[in-house]
């Protein structure tokens, strides 16, 4: 896991991101790193929160990226090549669920599962704890997406998915999260 902190990620801007990854993966080839030959660099995912889902957005065409997520944030999409979670709090007032939504809905080509937290707002989610989806929901989408778990597809996959069942959110799979 690598995590940016950057007042550069208040336009949403994606540098941050890419130069912690481009440092990561370094130290994963630097003898001297105590990252050195430690990483798994082949299958990397990228979670961002609002201005980071914007950047999260403005890097899905970056072929370094195995799996993405958004939580509250969003920005145009350009050449998404990995499965793709989008995420918001239904009672958001800073990123309205249907900006969210519209821009999922612009994924057709790769798999793509939206989330409304119903009861959410715009960072509330952090603190719901074992009541909330946002964090649970993330962390089994990376684990499905990432390390082939197939344990946690019925989260996301197939008609009766757990997440489209469960009355704590409003849940939406594109075409080809169908199958199961």
């Amino acid at each position: 896991m690598v995590a940016s902190l950057s007042t550069a990620t208040a336009e949403g801007d994606p540098l941050p991101t890419t130069a912690g990854l481009d440092w990561i993966l370094e130290q994963a080839e630097d003898a001297s790193s105590p990252y050195y030959h430690a990483l798994d660099t082949t299958k990397i995912g990228q979670l961002g929160h609002s201005y980071g889902g914007m950047s999260t957005c403005k890097t899905a065409s970056d072929p370094r990226f195995s799996a993405l997520g958004t939580i509250c944030g969003t920005s145009a999409l350009e050449g998404v090549h990995t499965p793709m979670l989008f995420f918001c709090g239904g009672k958001d007032s800073t990123v309205q669920c249907s900006r969210v939504h519209d821009v999922y809905k612009t994924v057709t080509d790769q798999p793509a599962f939206f989330l409304n937290e119903l009861n959410a707002d715009h960072g509330s989610w952090v603190y719901q704890g074992a009541n909330g989806v946002s964090l649970s929901s993330a962390a089994a989408w990376f684990r499905v997406h990432l390390m082939d778990d197939t344990a946690n597809r019925n989260f996301f996959y197939g008609d009766n998915c757990k997440f489209c069942t469960d009355g704590r959110v409003q849940a939406e799979q594109n075409a080809l999260m169908k199958v199961p």
